[in-house]
């Protein structure tokens, strides 16, 4: 079963809640049948959050083997300043970071085993990216950059799963992942993305000699 059919499945509960509320409401004589016509309003609500959720899934991408998740390429401004270009999925956006490396953060949802043995793979999401300083000094009084680089429109599913209890038995979100590298002028990184946690490559001559300056 593909992501996109747990998608689906969720879309069709909400039709069919909303379809059980706007039909007992419209049987309803007027102030008749109380208790139905609360449960009408609460099948309706219930459509609605179930859709937003589905939404909300809908933003994750399925973790096959070794994903590739983004290309950051970086333009030097100013001493400790670039411009980091970020594509994901043939979308292009401009951030600016303060520091001398780069950080990405993805969130990942790791199905339990009955779900996964369905075919369901674990799921994941870019998160934020950020900008760190090589000295601590700098860390502590220098100016910190960190950007959202997707965020819930209104129902946050991480959040629903990470604070109900029994939403938890359903899959693991407090396994994350992060990787950084250091910033360059042209420099340009492949990040991928694996059952194992992210990675970053250097895909120019820029971006290998930035690595091999800060590893020496």
């Amino acid at each position: 079963m593909s992501l996109f059919v747990l998608i689906g499945s969720l879309v069709l509960l909400a039709i069919a809640l909303a379809f059980v509320a706007v039909r007992v409401l419209l049987r309803l004589p007027v102030l008749k049948h109380f208790v139905l016509g609360c449960f009408a309003l609460a099948s309706g609500l219930l459509a609605i959050a179930v859709f937003l959720a589905a939404w909300d899934l809908y933003s994750y991408r399925a973790l096959l083997d070794e994903t590739p998740v983004a290309t950051v390429t970086f333009t030097r401004q100013t001493a400790q300043t670039y411009r980091a270009t970020v594509s994901v999925n043939g979308e292009v956006r401009d951030y600016q970071l303060a520091g001398d490396q780069w950080q990405i953060d993805v969130r990942m949802i790791k199905w339990n085993p009955t779900i996964s043995r369905l075919g369901v793979d674990p799921i994941f999401r870019l998160d934020r990216l950020s900008g760190r300083y090589q000295r601590l000094e700098d860390e502590r009084s220098k100016p910190r950059t960190v950007h959202a680089l997707r965020e819930s429109d209104t129902i946050d599913l991480w959040h629903w799963l990470q604070k109900s209890e029994s939403l938890l038995r359903l899959a693991d979100t407090q396994y994350g992942s992060a990787t950084y590298l250091p910033m360059a002028d042209g420099a340009v990184y492949q990040v991928t993305l694996s059952h194992f946690g992210l990675v970053a490559r250097p895909e120019n001559r820029q971006a290998e000699e930035a690595v091999r300056r800060w590893s020496s």
